[in-house]
This record gives structure tokens, sequence and C-alpha cells, in this order.
């Protein structure tokens, strides 16, 4: 039997893995998108301007789409006040693929510049030590699921999500 302290972690271990996956995902479709624009120059110049600004000022451009994603969130809570569920999810949807998208273009261009900032360097350091325990903590719920899918052959790409899903299933109420 499971103890609701190692759930809890485990829970908390697959939240932060989620954004983590967030960040690691959007980061290369927004560079993906800002690659496609025909804006060469004002992504130069925009790059340019990074480049010649101090760490600190770099620290609050990095924090820009956060501020610009809880504007769009706004947006998004007046749409479910309204009703608007559909819209009110797109939008919050949107936020997030704003603010991990555009963190992450701008983490990867001033990766250096961030990490000669001691403490953002200390508290990335704790991330990806953080990282390494949730990747610890899920590593029995990984094994349990592949076990899962190896026993109903379903590993390799050959089965859908649903049929993946219902051996999750059957697997979990035969324990």
């Amino acid at each position: 039997m499971t103890s609701f302290k190692q759930v809890a972690w485990t829970a908390l271990a697959l939240i932060f893995l989620g954004v983590s996956w967030l960040w690691e995902t959007f980061a290369p479709l927004v560079q993906a998108v800002i690659d496609v624009l025909p804006l060469r120059r004002l992504k130069a110049l925009a790059h340019a301007a990074l480049e010649k600004l101090s760490p600190y000022a770099t620290l609050l451009v990095f924090l820009i789409p956060l501020a610009l994603s809880e504007v769009i969130k706004i947006i998004s809570f007046v749409a479910f006040a309204r009703g608007q569920i559909f819209a009110g999810m797109v939008i919050y949807l949107l936020a997030e693929v704003v603010r991990f998208g555009l963190a992450a273009y701008v983490w990867a261009i001033c990766r250096e510049k961030l990490l000669s900032i001691e403490w953002v360097a200390k508290f990335h350091a704790w991330l990806l030590r953080l990282n390494d325990v949730a990747q610890r903590q899920i590593a029995p719920l990984r094994l349990w699921i592949r076990q899962a899918l190896e026993e109903a052959g379903l590993l390799g790409g050959k089965a859908g999500l649903w049929a993946r899903v219902k051996a999750l299933w059957r697997h979990a109420r035969r324990r």
C-alpha cells in the first residue's frame, strides 16, 4: 500500500516534470516560428539589443513573457466569467505558450549572461537537482507503466493512446 506522502511527492514530481517538458518543447517551437518569420532585420536588432544589455537588464527582459502571460490570463478569466469556457481555455493555453515559449527563447539566447548572476546560477543548479530528484521519484511509476504496456503488447508505437490507457487500466485493476 502506498502512503499519501509518496503519492503527493510523485504528483509533485510529475507536475515539475510536466513544466520541464513544456519548457523543453516550446523553446524549439518558438525558435522555429521566429526562424520562419520574414523579419530578419527585426530579429537581428532584437538579438543585438539583447547582447548589449547587462545581466540584470537581461533578467528583466527574461521576465517580460511572464508578465505578458499574466495579462493574457486575465483575458481568459474574463472569458470564463462570461461563460465562454472554450474561448477561455484557448486563451489560457495561449498564455502558457507565450510564457514558456518566449522565456525559453530568451533563455536560449541569453543563458550565459543570466547565469553570470550568482543567485540565478544557484537557482538554475537547484532546479537541475530538483529535476534529477523528480526523475528518480517517478522511476517506479515509469517502470510500472512500461510493464503494463509490455504485458499488453503495446510498446513500440503500434497502439493508439486509447489502447494504452485501457491496458494501463486493466493492469491497475489486476493488482
